[in-house]
């Protein structure tokens, strides 16, 4: 009996992990029992660090798309306001648990990078098409523009958020294994 066998998939709790494990173990399956262990000992090592969900990210996508949905809709600041505190009080509320998370991903390197990144495609962005003789001006450039900088930044921000899991999990492991 292998662990997939011995454990329904919607059942992954440290206990729920370790009885599957002892259950691999009987039936014969060493590696099964190691796939459990490995499984088990996860939860507990990364839960320093809970991942922010993506979702959460668009908050920050409409922050960076700002800038063009104001020039398309003067009126709009009532909306990224609003989209402001009700950012606030999830990030105090319901995501409370992971803004480690949050801050370890705003102290790092890559982040500024994005950010940075992200600035300097806005700038390329409406130099390239002023060379051309093609300014955004209309609303819908704008728009268009605001479109594109929030899809950056959540796909940029979801990336550098896994990648930094990654690295805290090889971190722990590599703790863990000494």
């Amino acid at each position: 009996m292998t662990i997939t066998e011995a454990l329904p998939a919607t059942d992954t709790t440290p206990d729920a992990l370790s009885a599957a494990a002892e259950t691999a173990t009987t039936n014969g399956s060493a590696i099964g029992h190691d796939v459990a262990m490995d499984k088990a000992e996860a939860p507990s090592a990364t839960a320093d660090f809970r991942p922010v969900p993506v979702w959460f990210f668009a908050f920050e996508g409409l922050m960076g798309a700002s800038f063009d949905i104001l020039k398309a809709h003067p009126d709009g600041w009532m909306v990224i306001a609003a989209c402001a505190a009700v950012n606030m009080v999830l990030a105090a509320t319901v995501l409370r648990p992971r803004l480690k998370m949050a801050k370890a991903m705003l102290k790092g390197k890559r982040t500024r990078k994005i950010a940075l990144g992200l600035i300097a495609l806005r700038l390329g962005m409406h130099v390239v098409l002023g060379a051309i003789g093609m300014h955004a001006t209309s609303g819908w450039a704008h728009l268009a523009f605001a479109v594109g900088m929030c899809a950056a930044t959540v796909g940029l921000l979801a990336f550098d958020q896994r990648v930094m899991l990654r690295a805290l999990c090889a971190e722990q492991a590599a703790t863990a294994g000494r």
